[in-house]
Formats: C-alpha cells, structure tokens, sequence
C-alpha cells in the first residue's frame, strides 16, 4: 500500500521576542532585540496509508495544529522532510490545496476537492 503522507523527522521552531516587563522594558524592547527559540515541535516522524484513518491527540501546545500546518503546507519544517501525495507541500501549496482539506476550529483552511479532509 502506498504512502500517502510522510513525515520524516520534523521539527519546527519559531523565533520569540523576550519582552521585557513595564513602560521602560518596552521602550527597551524597541532598540535592542533579544530573541528565545520556542521548538513547536521536534523530532515527529510518521507514515499515513491510503485508506487509514488516523487520530492526532495531545495536550494544548504539543505541536499538533503546528503539525497539521506543515503538512497541509502552511508552514516550512525547519528540518525534516514531509510528502504528501508524493510532493513537497510547502513548495506545492496550491496544487496540495486541490487535493485536501483541513479545518481548524470552525474555519476552514483549505477547501476540500476530492481525497480526504483533516479536522483539528
């Protein structure tokens, strides 16, 4: 059976201004950046069948709506490689866009065309 998504060892960090507290940490904070790396996720690798049905659970902030993002290619891993349906998804956003579907909250992200839908 084929592989329809790929995850191979992912990971996603984000680069987060540490602001300073008050009026003159504020001030501060306009002259002189001091950034922190936030992982959003690390090291997730997994493979999805055609015809599987899949669950992504954890807790608030494990890095799962992050996930899903990157698949759907919203986001660029900062390493690691994704394929869904053979293809890069950050790279092929519109034509990954016409074959799925994912909906976060009550929005939906991408319209769902044909193959599957994943709800976050």
């Amino acid at each position: 059976m084929a592989h329809i998504i790929e995850l191979e060892n992912i990971c996603k960090d984000f680069r987060v201004l540490n602001r300073r507290e008050g009026l003159a940490g504020s001030i501060k904070d306009l002259f002189s950046r001091n950034y922190k790396i936030v992982k959003a996720v690390n090291d997730v690798s997994l493979t999805i069948d055609q015809g599987e049905i899949v669950g992504y659970l954890g807790p608030n902030g494990a890095g799962k709506s992050t996930t899903i993002k990157m698949m759907s290619g919203v986001l660029e891993p900062t390493s690691g490689t994704i394929l869904v349906n053979g293809k890069i998804p950050y790279k092929n956003r519109t034509q990954n866009a016409q074959n799925i579907g994912v909906v976060f909250g009550q929005r939906t992200q991408l319209w769902c065309h044909h193959s599957y839908a994943v709800s976050v």
